[in-house]
């Protein structure tokens, strides 16, 4: 289960129209020590001359020569989104002998690869195997093997098991791809250590962001136990069987690593990115809101997602939607830069309405309309399985000074983009 023995590959990417090209080169870049190890990309002149093709990333610019990623930043935008996330490290490094920034690129499962993205050496796509995507039915086998490697007494199956299973979606939870219908989709399982079922709350989330007119993926709860659950969610960077690009916000914004940007940064992401700015900065502009009024932090940039269309990037469906018991004690993404991470406030979003090309009446009709949309929010828990004992612990998340101050905002149901 080594790592390929390779420091060059192509990178091909399937453009809007479903046609597949080759985009460039990618080049493992040594360093004394493995973690140290940079990634460069070239295009292909091919694709430079691509009717169809498209910057890959802000930070990867159709032009001939090698690129780098930009100061303090880890890897180029593009690159950075195929790669393994916490979770898929841990399990790749546990499973395989990849250790550098190249290892992991090429270790990520090919079928289950974000994004419109494939590295490939000659004709073989690196990754692949020959059946890696479990069906929705072997959840079981997989949460053991999940449960058994968070405890260090994981076999070489259980391992192998994680490893086919997907590695290349964000966030920190273990997770998995599965085969529901013959479409990809996500399974999300708490860790061993979380007390509660955020799995449940998670879907709660979800479907008040549905009830709210927010863009959301299809998705399924099922459960574990009395306790436990599994949050599936349909794969929204496939078109059936095409691949869709895929950016998230912190390749799209440029964003620096440590710096602590705000949304009215990727709202001029996506003014500058998008052939529908007005509406996405709208939609933008309602899921803040959202997030403000269910006490979702887990908002960090790498938590928002945009899809390539024929001429532009627009937002994603949500995802990663986790109410927290005590919001304001949690750092999370400012508002505008400089504003608060901690206890944000739901004035602030409407006062800055002009980054997202809103009027005020417009941005208090939008934040009205989100807060009346989710107030019946514990019915929602309800639905599933969450006991009136749980969500009362969750009430400073749902209904807390924003939901009051939304509500006092002005009157009526939005329809359109004001």
């Amino acid at each position: 289960m080594g790592p390929p023995d390779l420091t060059t590959a192509e990178v091909t990417v399937v453009l809007p129209d479903g046609n597949e090209v080759l985009a460039g080169v990618v080049t493992d870049i040594p360093a004394p020590q493995a973690s140290a190890h940079r990634l460069t990309f070239t295009y292909a002149e091919s694709y430079l001359t691509e009717p169809l093709g498209y910057d890959l990333s802000p930070d990867m610019p159709r032009m001939s020569g090698p690129l780098r990623a930009w100061p303090n930043r880890s890897e180029l935008g593009a690159l950075a989104d195929v790669m393994p996330d916490e979770w898929g490290r841990r399990v790749i490094r546990a499973g395989t002998a990849a250790r550098t920034t190249f290892d992991y690129l090429v270790h990520v499962n090919d079928a289950t690869r974000h994004g419109a993205i494939r590295i490939r050496q000659g004709q073989t796509y690196v990754g692949h195997r020959p059946h890696p995507v479990a069906s929705i039915h072997s959840l079981d086998q997989i949460v053991s093997a999940a449960r058994a490697f968070e405890d260090g007494v994981e076999t070489e199956d259980e391992l192998s098991v994680l490893v086919d299973a997907g590695t290349s979606a964000g966030g920190a939870k273990p997770k998995a791809v599965v085969d529901k219908g013959g479409e990809l989709w996500m399974a999300k399982f708490a860790r061993q250590t979380d007390y509660h079922d955020p799995m449940a709350w998670e879907a709660t989330a979800l479907s008040l962001a549905a009830q709210a007119g927010i863009d959301t993926p299809a998705f399924e709860l099922a459960r574990l136990g009395e306790s436990r659950s599994i949050l599936l969610t349909r794969r929204f960077d496939r078109d059936g069987t095409r691949r869709r690009g895929y950016l998230s916000a912190h390749s799209l914004t440029t964003k620096r690593n440590n710096d602590a940007s705000s949304y009215a940064v990727i709202a001029e992401a996506i003014e500058l990115a998008s052939d529908r700015p007005r509406h996405d900065t709208a939609e933008l502009f309602q899921r803040v809101a959202l997030n403000l009024l269910i006490g979702n932090v887990d908002d960090h940039f790498r938590n928002h997602g945009f899809l390539r269309t024929a001429t532009g990037w627009s937002p994603s469906p949500v995802f990663d939607l986790e109410p927290h018991r005590r919001p304001e004690t949690v750092d999370a993404t400012p508002i505008v830069d400089g504003g608060e991470q901690r206890g944000r406030d739901i004035r602030e979003l409407r006062d800055v309405h002009d980054a997202f090309a809103l009027t005020r009446a417009g941005a208090e009709k939008h934040i009205r309309h989100v807060a009346e949309m989710t107030q019946n929010w514990k019915a929602t828990a309800r639905q599933f399985g969450i006991s009136p004992e749980a969500a009362d612990a969750m009430t400073r998340a749902f209904d807390g000074p924003n939901r009051q101050r939304a509500l006092a905002m002005g009157e009526g149901r939005v329809t359109g983009n004001e």
